[in-house]
């Protein structure tokens, strides 16, 4: 059986449809899997939007251009908003939505999660612990049921330097991280949340793991009694960047990640960051994933009898295409000073230590202090309300939130990721190959920029000429103070030395 033929006919079920992952996904299954009957999407009523109002605004993206050219029509019917939470008990869907997806639904992609860093741990455990079980419960009643798919992260496993594909054991059980969520006085949440960590990072990476125990021990019953069977798949991406192919070239709907810290230096914002020079993140382009989830997917769904795992992790990593911190900002150098903004603070250049004092004192120097007499300038002028400085405490918090991920290094084993590619047929291979051996990483950061400017920034290429022009002078005055920083530096020394001669 062919990918296109698993997915024909099939009511598919989707959390995080509104996500920058779940947007790639549902565009992927309606262009390339069009004998798909219908696709719903968890979705939550926003302030001012209804749900139904909220697919077109999704829709409306460049994202759907090509959709839109070759099918019109076809996402618009096959697209339906289910009202709902996933922080809330059964998903806060009526009953009639909960039925009539346990009726019809027959794969499911749990993609939805709290991605914030900072997020309290109290919210975490509800979103990303709580709301897995919701989702896994629901699956578990669905009549015609051939595979679940809950998307997690290499991270996840941060503790460890090397991180195989399978499920490890976590620090405490996923029932006892909801019974505390679901009874914590908010009082304690900060005092207890460093007592749960222990050495996680952070509550993202923390409750993902636990959301895998759910996941795990769900599909250990499957192979205790095969009457209540359930086709299960953990999916891994690493650190997700812009799309390098398909739909369209370097879309991007988000600044987190490495594209984020490389805009923010072409913007001139930042021009010291704390990483280790030569530790290696591991990126993933977005299309690149999606295409490997949806082959996932279709291998377990059609690999369901009593002798296969009922259980498989796959590491989306790229492991070998991975570049060094060093290496991937002097790309962002390199290529704002060729492509600069249309607006920037100051010439893109940057610093990065592994030192966090040293980057502490470095920011203060660099970037805090400009930008309060920049900010100062502004308010005296009676110009727009000043925000470089709380623009700044933000990259300041940000950078110190990602830290643990810049400082050092994971090996992502991925027999199992890059095994999926000999289960794609030949005739589906253009449609499906995720192969990226070939990919030069400088090419597809670029890419990545170029779709940062246009679909994060809208640059106007019009405008390239004056922004050079502008570059160019800030480069004058950058190497000028630079000069003169130097020549006091200098001065204060043969003074110094000057004094004590005598």
């Amino acid at each position: 059986m062919g990918i296109k033929e698993f997915y024909d006919g099939c009511d598919i079920f989707i959390t995080g449809g509104t996500g920058f992952m779940g947007k790639v996904l549902i565009e992927k299954l309606l262009r390339s899997c069009p004998g798909i009957r219908n696709i719903y999407v968890l979705m939550r009523q926003s302030k001012d939007k209804c749900i139904t109002e909220r697919v077109k605004d999704i829709l409306a993206l460049p994202l759907f251009d090509k959709i839109r050219t070759e099918h019109p029509g076809v996402a618009e019917s096959k697209i339906i908003p289910v009202s709902g939470d996933l922080s809330e008990i059964r998903l806060g869907m009526s009953d009639d939505d909960y039925n009539m997806l346990v009726r019809n639904v027959s794969v499911v992609f749990h993609v939805a999660a709290t991605v914030r860093f900072d997020e309290p741990i109290r919210d975490a455990i509800i979103k990303n612990v709580r709301g897995t079980r919701e989702v896994v419960g629901l699956a578990a009643q669905m009549k015609n049921l051939r595979v679940f798919l809950h998307v997690s992260t290499t991270y996840c496993n941060c503790n460890r330097i090397y991180v195989d594909e399978k499920v490890y054991e976590s620090p405490i059980s996923w029932q006892d991280a909801i019974l505390i969520a679901e009874n914590l006085n908010p009082k304690l949440s900060e005092t207890l949340t460093t007592k749960l960590l222990g050495l996680f990072p952070n509550t993202y990476t923390f409750t993902k793991l636990l959301a895998e125990q759910i996941v795990n021990e769900r599909s250990a019953r499957s192979t205790l009694d095969d009457s209540n069977n359930m086709p299960m798949v953990i999916f891994r991406p690493s650190i997700v960047i812009s799309t390098i192919s398909e739909p369209l070239l370097g879309w991007i709907d988000n600044f987190n990640g490495p594209v984020g810290l490389m805009l923010a230096c072409g913007k001139g914002l930042t021009l010291v960051t704390l990483a280790h020079k030569d530790s290696t993140p591991d990126f993933m382009a977005v299309d690149v994933s999606i295409k490997a989830m949806i082959v996932a997917a279709y291998h377990r769904g059609t690999h369901n009898s009593s002798s296969d795992n009922p259980l498989t992790v796959y590491n989306c990593s790229s492991v070998k295409k991975s570049i060094t911190n060093s290496k991937l900002m002097q790309f962002a150098v390199k290529y704002f000073m060729l492509h600069p903004f249309d607006e920037i603070l100051w010439r893109p250049r940057i610093l990065i230590t592994g030192s966090k004092r040293l980057f502490h004192y470095l920011t203060i120097i660099q970037q805090v202090l400009p930008a309060m007499l920049i900010d100062f300038v502004l308010k005296t002028t009676g110009q727009p309300q000043p925000i470089l400085v709380k623009l700044q405490r933000k990259i300041y918090i940000a950078t110190m939130a990602l830290s643990t991920f810049t400082l050092q290094t994971w090996t992502f084993k991925n027999t199992n990721f890059l095994d999926l590619l000999t289960h794609i047929p030949d005739d589906e291979k253009d449609d499906f190959d995720f192969r990226f051996d070939d990919l030069n990483v400088e090419d597809a950061f670029i890419t990545c920029l170029t779709g940062a400017q246009k679909y994060l920034f809208n640059t106007n290429p019009n405008k390239i000429k004056q922004a050079k022009k502008k570059l160019k002078k800030l480069v004058w005055i950058d190497r000028l103070l630079i000069t003169l920083f130097f020549v006091v530096i200098a001065y204060c020394f043969y003074s110094i030395i000057l004094s004590l001669s005598f």
